[in-house]
């Protein structure tokens, strides 16, 4: 994680990457990989940009899993379990990163590493 105070942060630095977070909840993946490589060079918004990233990658993970076992009736169970989990926690998130703290997702897998984390 990129340690940052809260004065160093502009309030478009904490927009996007709020938005990094929120977009995940209708665009899955897609929303923080466009913010993850437009935002390059700043490096919270790339760590919290890649976060929400990792983030949906996993739902994205759940749901393709959810999908297939509802050939045995848990599949709908799981899809649905995921996908509120995937809302509530962009939602927390989002409000994090917005106050300019940095968060991390307790449930995500981390497939994409990041290269400013200490």
């Amino acid at each position: 994680m990129v340690s940052v105070e809260e004065e160093t942060l502009t309030s478009d630095q904490r927009l996007i990457a709020m938005f990094a977070h929120l977009l995940g909840i209708v665009s899955g993946p897609l929303g923080a990989f466009v913010i993850l490589l437009v935002k390059k060079g700043d490096a919270w918004v790339e760590s919290q940009a890649r976060e929400a990233l990792n983030f949906q990658i996993t739902v994205l993970l759940v749901w393709l899993c959810g999908s297939v076992l509802t050939l045995i009736l848990i599949g709908g169970f799981i899809i649905v379990i995921a996908t509120v989990l995937n809302v509530v926690f962009c939602v927390i998130a989002a409000a994090h990163v917005h106050s300019g703290e940095s968060y991390r997702y307790p449930l995500s897998l981390r497939l994409i590493s990041d290269p400013h984390a200490s």
